[in-house]
């Protein structure tokens, strides 16, 4: 009699041991949105069938399957976390790149007496129009000015008018030059894989900096689908164009596996109003 209520007494705490492990696969399955309903006689006849609680060892894998999806997913997650923390701040520094002003926003002024100071710069300019910054150039030793200086507007019409009603006007005594200043905002690319198309080549350079305006990837002219090699990028402005002049010159960017050469090009200036012809 001992015997018999001994194996009375396994027999039940198997069945509980299955009924606890059923539970916990149902609530997995439930939380996946997996439908838990089924055949009730069917579920009966597993019973009957599986003394040795085979189903609550099946119970533990889908259990186990179920938790390490969770473990992935949440693995994902906290990867990614820093991921957009740095583009966060990326974004700010794109937004302050491009809060500066534009290329051709700045000009030149030359012929200027020698004690000219940043104030009577200011007092000639504002009248144009509003300035972002006055840079009056002068010499490392003496401090003394050097006679001219770069006048930076917020607005390239600005520029356009300070050019027009500056240059030969009469200041103090002495002839003034106004021209544009020739700031550097175009980028020279080389070692670019020959078999990179234009669409892949421009994510690539705009994934690293603001202010893209044009992209110029120079084909071969035997193959259509190959580039040359290199190309030229012109920026919003020179801050834009040095921020990913150096972000690019890095040996962590590539371009399908190879690290491109970054300099500055010859920046493109018309004719008239230049510094250079001054």
């Amino acid at each position: 009699m001992a015997e018999n209520a001994e194996v009375d007494e396994r027999v039940d705490l198997d069945d509980n041991y299955m009924e606890e492990e059923d539970d916990d696969v149902e609530e997995h399955v439930d939380e996946d949105g997996v439908d838990s309903g089924g055949d009730e006689n069917g579920e009966e006849n597993d019973e009957e069938e599986f003394e040795d609680s085979k189903s609550g060892v099946d119970g533990k894998d889908q259990s186990l399957e179920v938790e390490r999806s969770h473990f992935v997913t949440e693995h994902v997650e906290d990867e990614e976390k820093p991921t957009a923390s740095i583009s966060e701040e990326e974004k700010e520094k794109h937004a302050q790149l491009l809060a500066l002003p534009p290329n051709g926003s700045e000009v030149f002024i030359g012929g200027l007496p020698k004690d000219t100071s940043e104030e009577d710069l200011r007092e000639l300019c504002e009248a144009i129009g509003e300035i972002f910054e006055i840079r009056l150039i002068k010499d490392k030793e003496s401090g003394e000015s050097k006679g001219y200086a770069f006048v930076a507007f917020k607005r390239k019409e600005v520029a356009e008018k300070a050019v027009d009603e500056l240059h030969s006007k009469e200041f103090r005594g002495k002839t003034i030059r106004c021209s544009f200043s020739e700031t550097k905002n175009r980028l020279f690319i080389g070692n670019i894989p020959k078999s990179l198309n234009e669409d892949d080549f421009r994510k690539a350079v705009e994934s690293v900096g603001p202010g893209v305006e044009n992209i110029e990837l120079i084909k071969d002219p035997l193959n259509a689908n190959r580039n040359r090699g290199f190309a030229f990028v012109l920026y919003y402005n020179n801050a834009c164009a040095d921020y990913s002049r150096q972000k690019m010159a890095s040996a962590n960017f590539k371009l399908d596996g190879n690290n491109p050469t970054v300099t500055w090009a010859d920046p493109k200036s018309s004719p008239d109003h230049s510094a250079a012809s001054q």
